[in-house]
């Protein structure tokens, strides 16, 4: 069963038309389990990623109606402590309550068919971890149990639109969050927030959405070691959450094979080019004014940039390397990009400082020392066949204010 759709209005239409039904029995589904998602199924000519409700087979669902699995699990609702949220990362103290699915849902020839947008919601959403580990070695080269060791209880807990109660600047403040999904390093949850009438394809339900948070998962693994935390200098910095921004969207590309991470969703033209890597042209010397209009992401724009750059290079060396490879040798040379940076001489890298004193000229010259830096190791520690092309891409896109002479030399002579 395939049912194509472009628009929020079309997928509520569903659920009066073609699941009717108020009731929510329990069903004692049969393995290998089905049911009806909302599904990835591929790109059109301009790099937009199309999606249709379509029959899927759960491949690492252990249990069906509590949505819980080999690397995953969903709780409902509950409240989140959240101390800060910075783009899609958030800091989390602790959650609290949660329920488990909850799912409405009956079954026709063996498979569960969603009578409301939260099932459809979250079975989709489970659907796109169960891929995402499913492929996850095919498509990147790493392999999920390598990882697993880096979950609390070796899975993921997602939570479905929970309620965030804001605890930052000694403020606390509860307040149902619109509009994105996120990660949180400190316990390795996803979260997808409440939908949002702005959304075409729910986020919730969105293929490039999920894999653009699992790229957040990896780059905590690989850069971070697992160990994003308040003494870790780096995951304060400003710079580098726009580099964590860019690496998610890579690796959102090199799954669905769409650069426009946001196009399919958001029904804001303005923002979705911004992120769009492969058509987007401006550069880090365009962001040098705070009135510039280039680019208004704030480090989402360094973001694009970094991806930009990775995308060119696998373009320019296609022949030799596949995507895969390109995430394989990204996700090995972040494995040691912090213990190089954590070495650099003053002379390239500055000093701890807090952003926020600085006057934005003085900041945006010591993020790019910063991104500077971080591009010096990060070349170093790739596969030597791709420095001319990573040095070529990053020069291009950084100039010499976003990747500084004193970083360039003796790696991009």
């Amino acid at each position: 069963m395939r049912r194509y759709f472009t628009g929020f209005i079309l997928l509520t239409a569903l659920f009066s038309s073609v699941l009717p039904g108020c009731g929510a029995p329990t069903y004692k589904m049969s393995t290998p389990y089905k049911a009806a998602v909302v599904a990835f199924t591929g790109v059109d000519n301009d790099g937009k990623a199309q999606f249709a409700i379509a029959e899927r087979t759960f491949r690492t669902l252990t249990d069906f109606n509590n949505l819980d699995g080999t690397y995953a699990n969903i709780r409902r609702g509950g409240t989140l402590a959240v101390k800060d949220i910075n783009g899609s990362l958030v800091s989390s103290e602790n959650f609290e309550g949660g329920s488990s699915p909850k799912l409405r849902y009956r079954v026709q020839d063996g498979t569960a068919l969603a009578l409301d947008y939260n099932t459809l919601a979250m079975l989709s959403a489970y659907w796109q971890i169960d891929e995402i580990y499913s492929t996850l070695e095919s498509v990147t080269g790493v392999k999920p149990t390598d990882l697993q060791a880096n979950l609390p209880g070796g899975k993921h807990t997602i939570l479905f639109e929970p309620e965030i109660k804001f605890t930052g600047k000694g403020s606390e403040v509860t307040a149902g969050v619109k509009l994105n999904a996120a990660f949180s390093p400190l316990d390795k949850k996803f979260l997808l927030f409440q939908r949002s009438p702005v959304e075409n394809i729910p986020l919730a339900a969105n293929f490039q959405v999920m894999t653009h948070e699992f790229g957040h998962f990896l780059f905590d693994y690989s850069f971070f070691g697992g160990k994003t935390d308040a003494d870790n200098r780096w995951a304060e910095e400003w710079a580098l959450s726009g580099l964590n921004e860019g690496f998610a969207d890579l690796i959102s590309w090199i799954f669905t094979d769409s650069p426009d991470i946001l196009g399919s969703s958001i029904n804001i033209d303005s923002v979705s080019r911004e992120r769009n890597f492969a058509t987007s042209n401006f550069t880090y010397g365009d962001l040098a004014s705070s009135s510039q209009t280039s680019c208004s992401g704030e480090f989402y724009c360094v973001g694009t940039l970094f991806a930009r750059s990775l995308y060119q290079t696998q373009k320019a060396l296609s022949a030799t390397v596949t995507k895969k490879d390109l995430a394989a040798g990204v996700f090995a040379s972040l494995l040691k990009t912090q213990e190089g940076l954590n070495k650099l001489s003053d002379f390239i890298m500055p000093i701890k400082a807090d952003r926020d004193s600085l006057t934005y000229a003085d900041a945006y010259t010591r993020d790019g020392q910063i991104i500077g830096g971080f591009l010096r190791v990060f070349i170093q520690n790739a596969p030597t066949a791709w420095t001319t092309e990573l040095c070529n891409a990053f020069r291009g896109n950084f100039g010499a204010s976003g990747f500084p002479d004193s970083a360039r030399t003796g790696v991009c002579d």
